[in-house]
């Protein structure tokens, strides 16, 4: 692996004093030598030793060679040094000693095969997982599903995950072998393709996806916030948050940050997962410009609404109703006019209530 020279280390140690003279300390130009061409070459076998301030010749010093490189004192003699190198490295002793240093270099010990071992161990499983990313970018990107009623490589009714690595691998040597090998052996086995792996992935997509969207609302600085609650298709009330910016290019962009479940309905709730949220994501709410949500009175009202909180915090967060809530507002106000359609809708909410509630599979009939 070759020595330490530490031929940039302080070389002041190398001055001698005596009584009636001083003695020239080592110099950086012992540590190279210039060929009859003018070409200069290290010499990579000098060290310099600064607990002794002398030097020696590190090959023969290894192998228990004799003479005044090799010895305990070492060579201090600054004055022929220039000359006193030159005779050394075109000494029998001195070639025999860096001989013998290249053929130990070369020699593979047991140590190297493990790291060569262990560094294509690493590579095969890089190629597997930059495959399975492939695919999970794939899916997430169209918003496909990933799931299917049961998965497990070979079974037709595997989801669609397990069917791009299929598909994959049928044009794959690799990935097929790799499947074929590691493939439905369940828990307690590395194979990178399970459901717990592929979640993982698509947790550290999400979370660089966040990161790149808060780079850029940091670097255009102001943006506006909109936030609406619906429950998903279990009935769990969400929360998304929603920021509005304008882009480097200068164009509106609206992104999505997250949903937020079961945050509550009141205005104080809502301020706080909101607050809490710009904070979590290190986004300061003084460079807020603009808020948008729907006509609730626990998100409009003037006094102790959502945005009305808000505004205590910032007031140059200005506040704007959605337009598509104010229209469904008005369409409601209109339908609630008549008697016929607050019937017909009545009973369309009767029959969702219904079957919403059935906990059987069985179909239900109605008189």
């Amino acid at each position: 692996n070759g020595v330490k020279q530490n031929m940039n280390a302080d070389l002041s140690s190398s001055k001698r004093q005596y009584a009636d003279t001083t003695r020239y300390q080592v110099l950086h130009s012992l540590f190279s030598r210039t060929l009859s061409n003018g070409e200069i070459r290290p010499r990579p076998w000098l060290v310099f030793s600064k607990s002794k301030g002398t030097v020696f010749c590190a090959p023969r010093k290894m192998f228990g060679k004799s003479g005044s490189l090799a010895n305990d004192e070492g060579y201090n003699d600054w004055k022929n040094a220039g000359q006193r190198m030159k005779e050394h490295e075109i000494s029998d002793d001195h070639r025999s000693a860096r001989a013998t240093l290249l053929a130990r270099k070369n020699v593979v010990p047991f140590d190297k095969s493990l790291v060569f071992q262990t560094e294509e161990e690493i590579k095969y499983w890089h190629e597997v997982l930059r495959r399975i990313v492939a695919v999970v970018r794939s899916l997430s990107a169209r918003g496909l599903p990933f799931r299917g009623s049961q998965e497990r490589f070979g079974s037709r009714n595997s989801g669609n995950y397990v069917m791009a690595l299929e598909l994959l691998a049928e044009f794959d040597p690799f990935l097929d072998t790799h499947i074929k090998r590691h493939g439905n052996k369940g828990c307690g086995t590395t194979s990178y393709l399970s459901s717990r792996i592929c979640e993982e992935i698509i947790n550290i997509m999400a979370e660089k996806v966040i990161s790149t969207i808060v780079t850029e609302i940091k670097h255009a600085k102001y943006f506006s916030i909109s936030v609406d609650s619906t429950p998903d298709i279990s009935h769990l009330d969400q929360l998304s948050f929603i920021v509005r910016y304008v882009s480097a290019e200068g164009c509106p962009v609206e992104r999505f940050i997250r949903f937020i479940p079961n945050c509550g309905h009141k205005a104080e709730d809502l301020a706080n997962v909101v607050l809490d949220t710009l904070k979590n994501h290190d986004l300061d709410i003084a460079n807020s410009r603009g808020q948008s949500y729907d006509n609730a009175s626990n998100m409009s009202v003037v006094y102790s609404g959502l945005q009305a909180r808000i505004k205590q915090v910032n007031p140059l967060v200005v506040f704007v109703p959605c337009s598509a809530h104010s229209l469904y507002l008005v369409g409601s106000c209109a339908a609630e006019c008549c008697e016929a359609a607050i019937s017909f809708f009545g009973t369309l909410q009767e029959l969702y209530n219904f079957f919403s509630v059935s906990t059987d599979g069985k179909f239900c009939y109605l008189n």
